[in-house]
């Protein structure tokens, strides 16, 4: 299977996507798991610009996708030498705004052929986590992800991308843990004990391709403040950082 077979896509003939996300990857708090939104956005934006490699995604979740297709709709904002910016609106059937992303990506032939030092290091492996309980949001059954320890400080949940083409896609990739790890550190976080959280914004910049299908996501709860917790994301895989960002988390009134 590859990414697009995955999240059910198929280009439109005015240029949206059309992705078919069911009930097996909604997310905890009602809708399509927020990774598998962005994935769709990264993945929408990439199909006009003409090859570049996305290096930055930010979206904000504003309602639920219910299952069934969820439209992109891509709206190119500047398109240099070097960097390109997409917009990617993505709606129910219906024509409701569900989310709206902001993808840049880069043309790899104006940039410097230049790397720096990595920083590897042993990753635990998905094999050693501890699978995440079979309740809460059908995504868990379709990912499976597992708690693996983490010698810094953060929560970590490693998990197994679920399609083949992984180093083509890295960025879409990069979107499942990175979506995934935010909840894990508000979850045992004492302010926000007993308290829903969803998290309705999701920020990455993609660092490094993803080879393996083996990816790690760590999530560092960094300040708890007037009902809203920040969360710090590393995605890490082949024994290094491959995406980092951040995410807002709404600590919201009992009902």
């Amino acid at each position: 299977m590859n990414a697009r077979e995955f999240l059910g896509a198929q280009p439109g003939e005015d240029g949206s996507w059309r992705f078919a996300i069911g009930r097996e990857l909604h997310g905890a708090f009602g809708g399509a798991f927020g990774g598998v939104v962005a994935a769709a956005a990264v993945m929408t934006a990439r199909s006009v610009t003409d090859g570049r490699r996305p290096a930055a995604l930010d979206i904000r979740f504003l309602r639920s996708l219910p299952a069934g297709t969820a439209i992109a709709t891509p709206t190119i904002l500047h398109a240099g030498r070097t960097l390109a910016g997409v917009s990617v609106d993505i709606t129910t059937e219906d024509a409701r705004l569900a989310a709206r992303a902001t993808v840049s990506l880069v043309a790899d032939d104006a940039l410097a052929p230049v790397d720096g030092e990595d920083d590897h290091r042993q990753l635990p492996t998905y094999d050693e986590g501890k699978s995440w309980p079979r309740i809460g949001a059908p995504i868990i059954e379709t990912l499976d992800p597992r708690t693996v320890p983490w010698s810094d400080r953060g929560e970590a949940v490693a998990i197994q991308v679920p399609w083949e083409d992984v180093e083509r896609t890295s960025a879409e990739a990069a979107c499942l843990p990175g979506d995934m790890c935010v909840g894990p550190p508000v979850v045992f976080a004492p302010a926000a004990a007993g308290l829903a959280h969803p998290n309705p914004d999701l920020s990455l910049r993609f660092a490094a391709p993803i080879r393996s299908q083996d990816v790690i996501g760590v999530g560092r709860l960094e300040r708890v403040h007037a009902g809203l917790a920040t969360v710090a994301i590393e995605v890490w895989s082949g024994g290094a950082i491959v995406a980092v960002g951040v995410s807002t988390s709404t600590l919201l009134k009992p009902t």
